[in-house]
């Protein structure tokens, strides 16, 4: 598993760009998650860094699909420092179906479009 991954979103701790606030500003409409945790209800986290979901969203369905697991992308305070051990898969921000599908968290669907 750590392999697909590695090679749809890059080595674990991946940063997409040195400046936060210039990203938001370069990409504006993306939906960006800076630290974000990829988890499996299973396993726990499989992956951490910076991720672009707008960018990235078909790499992450090719993930669900080919680990055949749903995957959740979590915020930071959701898959560490407390929660490192047990990620609080209920607070994603998006999930990834193994069907190939995604859903946008309810909280965030008014923000967010994928």
């Amino acid at each position: 598993m750590e392999k697909i991954i590695t090679k749809r979103l890059g080595i674990p701790g991946m940063m997409i760009s040195g400046s936060k606030s210039g990203y938001h500003r370069n990409y504006p409409d993306n939906f960006v998650i800076f630290n974000a945790n990829v988890c499996t209800k299973e396993d726990g986290k499989i992956w951490w860094g910076d991720i672009d979901i707008t960018l990235s969203k078909e790499k992450l369905i090719e993930i669900a699909i080919e680990i055949n697991k749903d995957i959740y992308i979590l915020y930071e305070q959701d898959g560490r420092f407390e929660n490192e051990d047990k990620p609080i898969i209920d607070r994603y921000a998006v999930k990834f179906n193994l069907n190939g599908t995604y859903e946008i968290s309810e909280r965030l669907k008014d923000i967010y479009k994928l």
